[in-house]
């Protein structure tokens, strides 16, 4: 088995899983991360440019247009993201030689008949689901030698996801309402970037992979226990609070599937990996943005 631990190209560096990505980085890796407006994931020539200067023997794509509910008005804008270029990104990459790990979404199934495996038959519900459906196949058509990683519900100590919204808005003292009809798997960014890191040195393993923390929750449980992670910290008042509610007391522009579960089984035999309980992660994600709360205030008096 061939172990690559030499020049890395990280696309989305800037996002939860390539922030984590390059916390957790083998020391030996030397890892090129810029910026998406100094590397548009748009622009082929200037990825043409960044492969042959910098020869990665692994590119990392964990860029993509996430704005779910937008993208119902904004097809051609996440085509071209989510579609275009990967299928562009993955076959430079094949022409290089360099080993190509996409990120993609529960999101490419509809909730009907979870959990999933890789091989399952995909139906997105949403133009997001299938933008990134679209580019899964071409990514593979285009390398067959490519990985491709689902995950769901990502969240962190940082950047934008609904643990740091729910984080903000109970310690604001404002209750929420939450949906407890969607369930999947929260994962936490360092979860996924274990095991995107192993899946980069392991040439041994193509095709598609899926990654998310243990156990099953739907939003309300994901909010609630943020709240009680809040409460044991003494950090919100008695009287804030989160209530479940139904998909249909909050209409959105794009659907949701109503079960996100992805197998995940395979994926961890394969790479060792031992993930943690989603409440685990929850917990901890809550306290890292209650810190940065806290200091926030600090600094501001």
């Amino acid at each position: 088995m061939s172990r690559i631990t030499h020049r890395v190209l990280l696309l989305g560096g800037a996002g939860q899983l390539g922030s984590a990505i390059q916390e957790l980085a083998p020391g030996s890796w030397s890892l090129h991360a810029p910026t998406s407006s100094a590397l548009p994931l748009q622009d082929a020539d200037a990825l043409h440019r960044t492969i042959s200067q910098f020869a990665p023997q692994v590119v990392i794509n964990a860029a993509a247009y996430t704005r779910v509910d937008d993208a119902e008005t904004d097809e051609a804008g996440v085509m071209r993201v989510n579609r275009d270029a990967p299928a562009a990104l993955s076959a430079l990459c094949a022409a290089a030689g360099s080993r190509f790990v996409h990120l993609s979404t529960d999101y490419v199934f509809d909730g009907a008949q979870a959990p999933y495996a890789p091989s399952a038959v995909t139906a997105p519900v949403n133009v997001y689901g299938r933008s990134k459906r679209d580019g899964e196949s071409l990514v593979l058509r285009a390398n067959p030698h490519a990985v491709i990683v689902r995950t769901s519900w990502l969240h962190s100590g940082g950047g934008t996801n609904f643990v740091g919204n729910a984080v903000r808005t109970l310690l604001a003292g404002t209750s929420m309402r939450v949906v407890d009809d969607q369930v999947g798997a929260p994962t936490t960014a360092s979860t996924l970037a274990e095991a995107v890191i192993g899946l980069a040195q392991r040439t041994d393993i193509t095709g598609i992979e899926h990654v998310t923390d243990s156990g099953v929750a739907s939003w309300y449980d994901v909010a609630r226990c943020v709240l009680d992670t809040l409460r044991q910290a003494g950090a919100v008042a008695s009287d804030v609070t989160v209530t479940p509610v139904s998909t249909e007391a909050f209409p959105r522009p794009a659907r949701r599937p109503r079960v996100s579960l992805l197998d995940t089984h395979g994926t961890r035999a394969r790479l060792g990996l031992v993930p943690p309980h989603w409440r685990e992660g929850v917990m901890r994600s809550t306290t890292q943005w209650l810190a940065r709360a806290r200091a926030e205030k600090r600094d501001h008096g």
